[in-house]
C-alpha cells in the first residue's frame, strides 16, 4: 500500500468514528481502531523486510537470518500477554514510541544509502504514518482510562548513535523491522483480547 492510500485509509477509519460517536464511547472507538491499525500493520510488516533486504543487496537477501541475529538498543522488552490491561495498554504504546524512533532512524540511513529506493521508503513512511495513528489512539485510550500518558522512555531509540560502518547500518535495520514483525504480532492479539473483555 501506498503512502496515500495508506493515509486515506486513516482518515476513512476517523471517518467512520466520528459517524459513530453516538452509538460508542470514545474508549470503545478507539479501541476499535487502535485493533484495525493492528491488523494494517501485521499484514503490512512482512512486505516491508521484504522490501528492506531487497533494497540492501547481496547478502541481506540470500541470507538474512543469520545476517540479521545483532543486538539492538532499545527495543520493547518482554511480552504483552497475562499482564492487567491499563498496564499492557502502557506498554504498547512505550513500545510504538520505542519502534516509531527506530523506523525513523531507518529512513535517515536509508536515504542515505539508497537515493534511488523509493519503493522502500514509501513503505516505511507508510508504515509510521499507521504507527503515529495508534499512538495518538492509544494517548486518548489512556488518558481516559488511567488519567495520563507515559512521556519518559527509559531507552529511547533517538539517543543511539547510527553506526558508521554501512554494512553494520543495513544489519542493524534489518534486526529491527524483524523484531517490529513479531511485536506488531503481539500487539494484534493484545487488542483482541481487550476487545473480547470489553463485550
Amino acid at each position: 500500500m501506498e503512502l496515500g492510500a495508506g493515509i486515506l485509509h486513516i482518515l476513512l477509519l476517523f471517518s467512520l468514528s466520528c459517524l459513530n460517536t453516538s452509538a460508542a464511547p470514545v474508549p470503545s472507538i478507539r479501541m476499535n481502531m487502535s485493533y484495525n491499525l493492528a491488523i494494517e500493520l501485521n499484514s503490512s510488516t512482512p512486505a516491508l523486510l521484504r522490501s528492506y533486504l531487497s533494497a540492501q543487496g547481496h547478502p541481506f537477501h540470500e541470507d538474512n537470518d543469520k545476517i540479521c541475529k545483532v543486538e539492538v538498543k532499545c527495543l520493547p522488552k518482554g511480552h504483552l500477554a497475562n499482564m492487567e490491561e491499563n498496564e499492557m495498554l502502557k506498554k504498547i504504546y512505550i513500545g510504538v514510541q520505542q519502534f516509531e524512533l527506530h523506523l525513523k532512524n531507518i529512513v535517515v540511513q536509508q536515504k542515505n544509502m539508497n537515493r534511488q529506493k523509493r519503493k522502500f521508503l514509501n513503505r516505511l513512511e507508510n508504515m509510521r504514518t499507521h504507527l503515529s495513528s495508534l499512538q495518538a489512539n492509544l494517548e486518548d485510550i489512556l488518558r481516559t482510562r488511567v488519567g495520563h500518558v507515559p512521556r519518559d522512555l527509559n531507552c529511547s531509540p533517538e539517543h543511539i548513535n547510527i553506526q558508521e560502518n554501512l554494512f553494520r547500518q543495513k544489519q542493524q535495520g534489518c534486526a529491527i523491522l524483524r523484531e517490529f514483525m513479531q511485536y506488531i504480532k503481539q500487539v494484534l492479539r493484545s487488542f483482541r483480547h481487550l476487545l473480547r473483555n470489553a463485550h
